[in-house]
């Protein structure tokens, strides 16, 4: 039971530090590019929690399966309240590395 629920949750909050950081290391420097970093974490967050949604729900059964994708991503944007403090403190970590941009 722990097991199903601590170790997505941690898992979720890891990719929501890693992601705004790869971003910020293949995208330029800038406070755009920040925002842009952002947006781009934040649909990555979505599809990977609605897809981690699914997975989990589909060792419910297959009937639960078979509900509109849409309540996936409705259950994803409920996960933000995990994924999207951590994102943004990765987001504001960022600029703290520019050499070239000032903040």
């Amino acid at each position: 039971m722990i097991a199903t629920v601590v170790l997505p949750l941690a898992l979720l909050a890891l990719t929501a530090w890693v992601v705004p950081w790869v971003l910020s290391k293949v995208l330029p420097e800038g406070v755009f590019w920040l925002l842009l970093i952002g947006v781009l974490s934040a649909v990555a967050l979505t599809v990977v929690s609605a897809l981690g949604f699914y997975v989990l729900y589909g060792q419910a059964g297959e009937a639960v399966l078979d509900a509109a994708p849409w309540h996936f991503v409705v259950l994803s944007a409920r996960a933000a309240l995990v994924w999207g403090p951590v994102m943004v403190l990765s987001l504001a970590n960022i600029p703290k590395g520019w050499k070239e941009a000032v903040w």
